[in-house]
């Protein structure tokens, strides 16, 4: 919710794809840090294609795949929430929690466990719950407007 409502709040200064570019920036130098403490051995590229390189040619083009579609992911997100209320698109935008966890059991065949539904559960309720409360605070922000009005 907080990187929609950031996002929001730079559409007037900046260009969508400048946003795409500086929210995938960071996180990228984020990641990089990280596997710099986590495995070293991953920036050994010259061990690519051998065993203990912690990275198959097949598992890299799957990132590769999921960054992709992340980043049209990211630059449609720019244009909706010019449209569509914050509330409202991150509940939709959450129904990759499901299709991942169905993708997950039926093709990859992984388990899925207790832990996984609970995440996936809490954070579409609580999406749920701000769609839900800026909806009611938006009616209630008219009906004063309305109330305003009719007095003036």
């Amino acid at each position: 919710a907080f990187n929609y409502q950031q996002m929001r709040a730079l559409k007037v200064n900046i260009h969508n794809s400048i946003k795409t570019f500086y929210f995938g920036g960071l996180h990228a130098i984020l990641t990089a840090m990280y596997i710099a403490f986590a495995g070293p051995e991953f920036f050994c590229f010259w061990n690519a294609g051998k065993v203990d390189y912690p990275l198959s040619l097949n598992q890299f083009l799957a990132a590769s795949v999921v960054g992709v579609f992340s980043w049209i992911n990211q630059e449609s997100l720019g244009q909706s929430l010019v449209v569509i209320k914050q509330g409202t698109l991150s509940t939709f935008n959450n129904l990759a929690l499901v299709v991942s966890l169905t993708a997950d059991y039926f093709v990859l065949h992984y388990d899925i466990y207790p832990i996984d539904m609970l995440g996936s559960c809490m954070i579409i309720g609580f999406n749920i719950t701000v769609c839900l409360l800026s909806t009611h605070f938006e009616q209630k922000r008219r009906e004063e407007e309305e109330q305003q009005r009719l007095l003036d």
